[in-house]
């Protein structure tokens, strides 16, 4: 599939080219509206919502594609986001009015790399520690308090392997659990509670090892035991944090826990105040335009390891909240050729655009791009042949009549 942009060659700047500033029944604000349907349908299985627009070499105007057609989906009612990811030399900001502030690099590897030793609810929520602690592959226990709950999380290499609700009322207590439901008495409960004090081991690991309990019946009880400290966790909404160095024996304890709490986390955690940090933080980098419906994020501060920030589960953590925020999404990416960036961005994106100016680019070049691309599995959408000469391409000849008496422009 070909997806053809019209330019006339004249001395425009690319500012100029912008589609607002440009007539919108001009043949090169159709030639924007006829690749935004084209776009739309070039996969009705499904549904497009980001796509990473790139070219093979430099100067073959892929932000200004990225821009317009960001501009033209916009037209359609869907809040639209274009995203300057190009961390090597962004031009996205110099072609927009408004003042870039923090972007791209600033969140990625500023607030999400923000290592936390203590700290307020009140300015995180407990996801946002959840989330960065993950992020961060970090091996930490993470103590939170407030007037009604006191609760732990352990992590080993960013994964939850135990929550403990510390101060658990007596009748949710899992021991309790097991006494109501005549799978242990009164005096084997004693037993292993007075074990675990002794060992200083988490009760899963002593009711486990003890063997006192069929295996069906303790995982049962032991994830309603999980899954109430998750909701207890989820609820608190103020109070105190402070990470800390894993308890001695974690990790042992950890090898033995057959149950997924990560698994369970994602499923019962209900916290209203989700990500309140990261979403703040995001919130200050999108920048509104002139145009209704259309957002920029820039690119922010030109990082020494552009190749590392992009390919960073950082960076697949930020456009995944981005989708959830918006319609659609455009992410202006380096050239092919002259960086690795754009096929990082494969795995987090729908599909590709790659624009190639008309006349300047050698087929195998190309072609070189195309296969780069079928190697990891990422479809290219379709393709902007990009500044054609009407008056040299005689096969456009038909395409510039068209518009020309369609929409009686020269």
């Amino acid at each position: 599939m070909i997806f053809r942009n019209k330019k006339k060659r004249s001395r425009q700047t690319d500012q100029e080219r912008l589609l607002p500033n440009l007539p919108p029944n001009s043949r090169f604000a159709e030639s924007y509206r006829t690749l935004r349907t084209n776009l739309f349908f070039s996969n009705m299985d499904n549904e497009i919502k980001s796509i990473m627009v790139t070219s093979s070499v430099e100067k073959e105007g892929k932000t200004t594609t990225t821009l317009n057609l960001a501009h033209s989906i916009a037209q359609t009612d869907r809040k639209v986001l274009a995203i300057d990811c190009d961390l090597r030399r962004p031009q996205l900001s110099s072609l927009m009015t408004e003042t870039p502030g923090a972007g791209v690099t600033e969140l990625v590897t500023e607030i999400f790399g923000t290592h936390l030793t203590k700290g307020s609810l009140d300015k995180f929520g407990v996801d946002d520690l959840i989330q960065l602690t993950r992020l961060q592959n970090r091996s930490t226990r993470l103590y939170l308090a407030n007037n009604e709950i006191q609760a732990e999380i352990l992590f080993e290499k960013g994964k939850i392997t135990n929550i403990s609700w510390i101060n658990r009322p007596k009748s949710k207590h899992v021991v309790t659990t097991l006494i109501r439901e005549n799978l242990i008495s009164e005096e084997q409960a004693r037993l292993v509670l007075n074990k675990q004090k002794k060992s200083g081991r988490d009760l899963a690991f002593v009711l486990s090892t003890m063997d006192l309990v069929p295996k069906k019946d303790l995982t049962r009880a032991l994830s309603i035991h999980i899954v109430e400290a998750i909701r207890a966790v989820s609820a608190m909404e103020t109070g105190s944090f402070e990470f800390s160095t894993l308890p001695r024996d974690s990790g042992k304890s950890a090898k033995s826990q057959t149950i997924d709490i990560e698994k369970l986390f994602e499923n019962f955690n209900n916290s209203e105040n989700a990500l309140k940090y990261c979403n703040a933080a995001i919130d200050t980098a999108i920048a509104p335009t002139k145009e209704d419906n259309l957002f920029v994020i820039y690119t922010g501060k030109i990082p020494p390891n552009p190749a590392e920030v992009v390919g960073s589960n950082h960076m697949a953590f930020l456009i995944e909240i981005l989708k959830s925020r918006f319609d659609f999404i455009l992410i202006d990416t380096p050239p092919v050729t002259a960086a690795t960036d754009a096929l990082l961005f494969t795995p987090m994106v729908d599909g590709t655009l790659l624009v190639i100016k008309s006349g300047n680019t050698d087929r195998k070049i190309i072609q070189n791009v195309v296969d780069q691309f079928k190697a990891v599995n990422q479809p290219i959408l379709g393709f902007v042949l990009n500044q054609v000469d009407m008056k040299k391409e005689g096969y456009y000849k038909y395409y510039e009549k068209y518009y020309s008496s369609y929409y009686g422009n020269k």
